[in-house]
C-alpha cells in the first residue's frame, strides 16, 4: 500500500480514528449514550417535537445529529 493511499484512508476514517483515541485516553466510547437534564425554550421544544414526529425519529437522535454538523 502507497503512503498517499494511507493517508486517503486515515482522513476518510478520521471519525472512527479519533473515537479510538478517545477510548484509549479515558476508557468510554464517545457512542455512549448520558442522560442529562437541561433546560429549552418552550417554542424550540415544540419545534424540536413535531420535527421528531414528522421524521419519526427520537429527539435525542435529532438533537446529536444537529449538534454533530454544527460542532464537528
Amino acid at each position: 500500500m502507497q503512503w498517499k493511499d494511507i493517508k486517503r484512508l486515515m482522513k476518510e476514517n478520521e471519525k472512527y480514528t479519533n473515537m479510538l483515541e478517545e477510548y484509549d485516553r479515558t476508557g468510554h466510547l464517545p457512542l455512549e449514550k448520558l442522560r442529562r437534564s437541561f433546560t429549552l425554550q418552550r417554542g424550540a421544544y415544540q419545534k424540536l417535537k413535531a420535527a421528531s414526529q414528522r421524521e419519526g425519529r427520537p429527539m435525542s437522535r435529532l438533537l446529536d445529529e444537529l449538534i454533530e454538523r454544527s460542532y464537528a
